[in-house]
């Protein structure tokens, strides 16, 4: 084999190595910008949850003052002697709907603040992929300048705990 055959053999070696490292770079692009989406959904319904629970708090404690101010009244009437009677009956069953209604409103906001509590946590293991993601494709580059693939491994192993945080925050999306 003459130097020129080898030389191209080498060069055409190294294209390949540098396709591989291109194509790794890609798919971790894929993987950054699709984990990106998922984060930031999963943090605009971590924000819908929070203000729904907050809705839920305040209709709480706006019936809770309905009561209290229908208790109030009951009192006022029971001071009216006979003429208040009829009205005391009327702020008794009302108050007495109030504090029906809320242990209902308490449940559900709740629950929706577990339900914010969960997409917390969804969007903080997107992030947490999101970054390993990030941090491959930057070793791919560095692997392409530096002309090492001991960054492109590197890469990979960061990759592979991106991909495990992605699935991992996926499969929570699912239940």
């Amino acid at each position: 084999m003459d130097p020129q055959e080898l030389q191209e053999i080498t060069e055409h070696a190294e294209r390949r190595k540098e396709k591989a490292i291109g194509l790794t770079t890609a798919i971790f692009a894929v993987l950054l910008a699709i984990t990106t989406m998922l984060g930031h959904r999963e943090h605009t319904a971590e924000v819908l949850w929070q203000t729904r629970a907050a809705d839920q708090w305040s209709y709480y404690q706006a019936k809770n003052i309905r009561r209290h101010m229908y208790a109030a009244d009951l009192q006022l009437a029971g001071l009216q002697g006979r003429a208040g009677e009829a009205a005391g009956d009327r702020f008794r069953a009302l108050a007495t709907h109030e504090q029906a209604g809320l242990k209902g409103v308490r449940a559900k906001a709740e629950k929706f603040e577990a339900a914010s509590a969960q997409s917390e946590h969804r969007a903080d293991r997107f992030d947490l992929a999101e970054i390993f993601f990030e941090l491959s494709v930057v070793l791919c580059s560095i692997s392409l300048l530096a002309e090492s693939r001991l960054y492109w491994r590197f890469s990979l192993a960061s990759g592979a705990v991106g991909l495990a945080l992605l699935a991992y925050a996926g499969m929570h999306l699912i239940r």
